[in-house]
């Protein structure tokens, strides 16, 4: 039971972040939500098993557009969570398809830690895997091999030998994020 009001506080929280207040976001869910996690149907038991910090994203769908997702099963509200793993291998496959160098740089997944992402000029550090999850064909614009000269001159950053800035539009779907983004 812990785990599941850990999750769900993980929830509220980045709704928080995203703009929408944790209390309209729980007002508007019914009673008996219906859980994904990383695409898969889960229930209220299977949020147990993870750690608030392998959450990477989520998203809350209420009302029609809850209903349109998954009909009448949809009518308490649909909840998305994204592990940090599923995130990171969404992005890495997605980038390594349009980087030749992203390629040959970021062998696996796991070894992205070698590499600096910038997002639109915004320097990434810290639970960046949701924004590099939302990247996809429809607002990518480009990925930009930087190696470590030109990390420290342009962003000031050292102890990286490569870098790739990754240029999108903001995603349609990202609430009040566009500053964020």
């Amino acid at each position: 039971m812990k785990r599941i009001i850990c999750v769900l506080a993980c929830t509220f929280i980045v709704m928080s972040l995203m703009g929408q207040s944790p209390k309209k976001v729980l007002k508007k869910l019914g009673n008996n939500p219906v859980f994904f996690i990383d695409s898969i149907n889960v229930d209220n038991t299977d949020l147990q098993k993870y750690d608030p910090r392998e959450i990477a994203q989520v998203t809350v769908y209420k009302g029609k557009e809850a209903e349109a997702l998954l009909g009448e099963d949809g009518k308490d509200g649909v909840v998305y969570i994204f592990t940090v793993k599923y995130c990171r291998n969404k992005y890495w496959n997605f980038f390594k398809s349009k980087s030749e160098e992203y390629s040959r740089i970021v062998k696996t997944p796991e070894s992205d830690s070698i590499v600096q992402y910038i997002l639109n000029k915004r320097v990434l550090t810290d639970d960046f895997e949701g924004d590099l999850f939302l990247i996809d064909d429809t607002i990518f614009k480009g990925i930009k091999f930087l190696d470590g000269e030109t990390l420290e001159k342009e962003f000031k950053i050292t102890g990286k030998k490569y870098g790739f800035h990754i240029t999108s539009d903001v995603p349609a779907n990202l609430y009040k994020g566009k500053k964020k983004f």
